[in-house]
């Protein structure tokens, strides 16, 4: 009687686990992979809601944040070139913006800035160069181990709404 219930429980379990995967809507989130040459750096992923506010993304690279060292951070070299890579969608070009973060990832520099750079996008890549700032010298302040922290949001669109992600990077 017992391995009957049991297998009962089973079957239902199963079948209400099937139906309810059925219930999404079949959208997949955007997806990019960020490359400065052949190192992989973590995206970090707003979506299409809360990418607008400064308060957004700085809790997005809090959240990031939280378990690690700023020191660990990856370090790109100023004129270096990065690569964005459209995974699974397709737009026509993409906004870099530049944002100098402090030691508590709140962002220091001024926040509505024209965009670092508008790369289109050909054959789901696009590539921009990182650029080192006359402005950067009144950062000094705000360097860890000699670097700055560096905050680089990527806009697009995608399918009539503005999606955005970012990543984390030393500037040396």
């Amino acid at each position: 009687m017992k391995k009957t219930n049991k297998l009962l429980f089973i079957m239902i379990f199963l079948l209400v686990t099937s139906l309810l995967s059925g219930c999404g809507n079949g959208t997949e989130e955007p997806e990019i992979k960020i490359h400065y040459g052949s190192e992989v750096l973590n995206p970090i992923y707003y979506g299409d809601l809360y990418n607008k506010e400064q308060e957004d993304i700085e809790k997005r690279f809090k959240d990031f944040m939280v378990g690690k060292r700023f020191s660990d951070l990856p370090i790109v070299a100023y004129g270096g070139k990065i690569q964005v890579e459209a995974l699974n969608f397709e737009t026509e070009e993409i906004e870099i913006y530049d944002y100098v973060l402090d030691e508590n990832a709140n962002i220091v520099s001024e926040y509505n800035i024209s965009p670092l750079s508008i790369s289109s996008v050909k054959e789901g890549i696009a590539e921009f160069t990182f650029e080192e700032s006359l402005d950067l010298e009144m950062y000094q302040d705000f360097t860890i181990e000699g670097k700055l922290v560096h905050g680089l949001l990527i806009r697009c669109e995608i399918d009539n709404n503005t999606f955005a992600f970012s990543t984390l990077v030393l500037g040396e």
